[in-house]
């Protein structure tokens, strides 16, 4: 059979083999655990080349948003000044800004104020709000959202 019929020198032979076999299966095993291990390495240390792009990658986020409401704030004034030196009338803005005072039609004239002065989304909402309130207390009556929002 398998064992072979020869005396103990073929048994021995056979156990040898198989021991050889065995040493290099073991090896085997051995080197494939090590290889195992280091790509856990290589694993772990990738992670933490994610983890370091993705917090840069978030700071960037925030560089650009600040840079680009540094940008719109920017181009608000300089419109601003365009507006000035291209002639809006300080004639014009003066009498508005009187008739706003001596009036409570306050809501009807704040549209000109933003056609002269360019307000931020930020200010409309504030201007907006500020009209709500002077609405609940009785104070003024806008009929409608004043800058449309």
């Amino acid at each position: 059979g398998k064992w072979g019929g020869g005396g103990p020198e073929a048994q021995e032979d056979v156990i040898f083999r198989m021991a050889e076999m065995q040493s290099r299966r073991d090896e085997r095993v051995a080197q494939l655990l090590e290889e195992v291990e280091t790509l856990q390495e290589s694993i772990g240390a990738g992670k933490g080349t994610i983890d370091l792009l993705c917090n840069e990658r978030d700071a960037l986020r925030l560089e650009v948003a600040a840079s680009r409401s540094e940008e719109d704030t920017v181009s608000r004034v300089a419109k601003l000044e365009d507006k000035f030196k291209s002639g809006v009338n300080m004639e014009y803005l003066r009498n508005v800004l009187v008739r706003y005072i001596e009036t409570q039609d306050h809501d009807a004239l704040l549209p000109v104020f933003d056609q002269v002065l360019d307000f931020s989304t930020d200010q409309k909402q504030r201007l907006q709000a500020a009209a709500l309130s002077r609405k609940r207390w009785g104070l003024a009556m806008p009929a409608k959202s004043l800058f449309g929002l």
